[in-house]
C-alpha cells in the first residue's frame, strides 16, 4: 500500500512539472503569454461604462493562451471578462452599447452589430488578427431569470494569424 502511494505521488509530481504544451499538444511561447496578457489590459476589457463593474466571480482567468485549451480541446487565445448588468435603468443597454462602440472606434476597431445585444469588432494587433465580442446585452424586461451579466471577449487564432474569429463558431473550426 505504501509503495502504491509513493508511485502515485511520484507520478503526480512528474505530471505537475510536465510542460503544458506536452499535455495539450499546443506549444505556447513567452510571446504568446505576453500577447494574451496584453489583451487582458485592452481598454475594451478594462474600461466599462460608468456604473458598471465586473462580476464578483469570473468563470475563468481574464487572459488565456491557446495552449490552455478549452472544454472541447480546441484552441484559441484571448481575454474575457463578465460584467454585472444594471438592475435599474442607468446605464441603459443602449448606453452600454454606445460606450463600447465609441471606445472601440476610438481605438481603431472596425465595429459591427451582428445581432441584438451584441457588438463585434476586428483589428490587427502586432500582426495578429483579433476580434472583440460584447454579448449578452439584454434589456431588463426581456432577460431570463439567470441572465445577470454581459460578457466582453477578445480572441485570436494564434500569434501572427490573419484569420479573424468573427463568430464563436469560427473559433472552433
Amino acid at each position: 500500500m505504501v509503495l502504491v502511494a509513493l508511485v502515485a505521488g511520484a507520478a503526480g509530481a512528474v505530471y505537475a512539472r510536465v510542460p503544458q504544451w506536452i499535455v495539450s499538444g499546443h506549444a505556447c511561447s513567452d510571446a504568446e503569454a505576453a500577447f494574451a496578457a496584453s489583451l487582458g489590459r485592452d481598454p475594451i476589457l478594462v474600461q466599462p461604462p460608468q456604473g458598471i463593474s465586473p462580476i464578483r466571480q469570473q468563470p475563468h482567468e481574464r487572459s488565456f493562451q491557446p495552449c490552455e485549451g478549452n472544454a472541447d480541446n480546441r484552441y484559441y487565445g484571448g481575454a474575457s471578462l463578465g460584467f454585472d448588468l444594471p438592475k435599474g435603468a442607468s446605464p441603459s443597454v443602449a448606453e452600454i452599447e454606445y460606450h463600447y462602440r465609441s471606445l472601440a472606434t476610438a481605438h481603431g476597431w472596425q465595429v459591427t452589430r451582428p445581432a441584438p445585444g451584441e457588438l463585434t469588432g476586428q483589428k490587427t494587433i502586432d500582426g495578429t488578427a483579433v476580434v472583440f465580442h460584447v454579448l449578452g446585452l439584454t434589456p431588463p424586461g426581456s432577460r431570463k431569470p439567470h441572465e445577470t451579466a454581459y460578457w466582453v471577449e477578445l480572441r485570436y487564432a494564434g500569434l501572427g494569424s490573419t484569420r479573424y474569429l468573427l463568430t464563436l463558431e469560427d473559433t472552433f473550426r
